[in-house]
């Protein structure tokens, strides 16, 4: 009896350790989500994780395809204006910035680069889609010549238009005005630069922040740029022309601005990491409003009304810090991802949670 019990036992074991085993893989953390972007159409969510991206088809909520390897975590993604193709952001600590074009249909690495000397955190297409604006942990920015990438004659330091080297802190984050006429800036030392595209000058320099800026967006509708910061705040700023006699100075060898801080948006308990903006139809289709959406480190995504400054709404579902905040261009949606490495969507209209993979 006591030789069938053990036999019966070894049986049991066995059975555990095969299968069982996949259960305890199938269990083990997840990357967290470090970037998001969706395409111009909305139907597809590009997702930065750890070494590589995927792409998701929000109808099936499937993978369309994994682009890999990145050099480390893939903290920024940019679709071109058509979504043909994907540029991306990684890099290793104090060792190398890394970018990475790929071919949407094909799935193929079109090209890849490094140009920085540390993770490059933030990176931003020009409307055009022929400059490629970077931030780097290395407290340096530059501006990349793309329609030089193809000529195998110029080295990627020639095919750099500029190296921008005002700030005097890491720089985290940037945004392209949506004509073009400056690009923006924001870094570790608390400021948020805004350059002009010609002369790489810096136009205006807001130093309202209490701590470092880790995220911008655009309010097209407000005509205002959006910031989230390390100290808890999401804040709106605008810039406009320098007048003369009230009319809008011509004939300088450059742009002359100014600007000045809008309307700050308290709440969040803790470093807001991702800031977006978009319209959103609350009730009606052609009833659209500019509402902000700000991911932290409480693990909370909120959205707000940019003009008034409420509340709209709180999404709790995440159970650790926001690393990143998309509203979809219709403004249907809003996507948020983070450490607890799952992607959320959840529909703004009826304020209800649809997508978590």
């Amino acid at each position: 009896m006591g030789s069938k019990l053990r036999t019966i036992a070894k049986l049991i074991v066995a059975f555990y350790a095969i299968f069982a085993m996949p259960f305890c893989f199938a269990a083990a953390p997840l990357s967290p989500i470090w970037s998001l972007e969706f395409s111009s159409d909305g139907k597809t969510l590009a997702v930065g994780k750890y070494q590589w991206v995927e792409l998701w088809d929000l109808e099936t909520q499937r993978v369309i395809y994994t682009y890999e390897p990145h050099a480390g975590e893939v903290r920024s993604l940019a679709f071109s204006s058509d979504s043909k193709t994907l540029y991306t952001s990684s890099g290793l600590a104090a060792r190398s910035g890394e970018i990475r074009i790929w071919d949407i249909a094909s799935e193929e690495l079109i090209n890849s680069f490094e140009i920085h000397g540390d993770t490059i955190e933030s990176i931003s297409l020009s409307p055009n889609d022929t400059a490629l604006l970077t931030a780097s942990m290395d407290e340096y920015s530059a501006i990349i010549d793309l329609t030089l990438l193809e000529n195998s004659n110029f080295s990627i330091d020639e095919q750099v238009s500029k190296w921008l080297t005002q700030h005097v802190g890491r720089v985290l984050c940037t945004l392209y005005h949506p004509t073009g006429n400056y690009f923006v800036t924001g870094s570790e030392d608390k400021t948020i630069k805004v350059w002009d595209p010609d002369t790489f000058t810096v136009l205006v320099n807001f130093d309202a922040n209490d701590d470092a800026v880790y995220s911008l967006a655009y309010s097209t509708r407000e005509g205002v740029i959006v910031s989230g910061s390390a100290d808890n705040t999401v804040r709106t700023w605008r810039v406009v022309p320098v007048a003369d006699d009230d009319e809008i100075a011509v004939g300088r060898d450059s742009l002359e601005m100014t600007g000045a801080l809008v309307r700050e948006y308290n709440g969040h308990q803790g470093p807001v990491y991702s800031v977006d903006s978009g319209l959103v139809s609350l009730r009606r289709a052609n009833n659209r409003v500019a509402m902000i959406a700000s991911g932290s480190a409480d693990a909370s995504v909120i959205i707000w009304n940019l003009r008034s400054g409420n509340r709209y709404v709180t999404f709790d579902e995440p159970t650790d810090a926001v690393y990143a905040v998309r509203i979809s261009p219709s403004g249907e949606f809003v996507a948020a991802g983070g450490r607890d490495g799952k992607v959320r969507l959840w529909n703004l209209r009826t304020r209800a949670l649809t997508h978590e993979f």
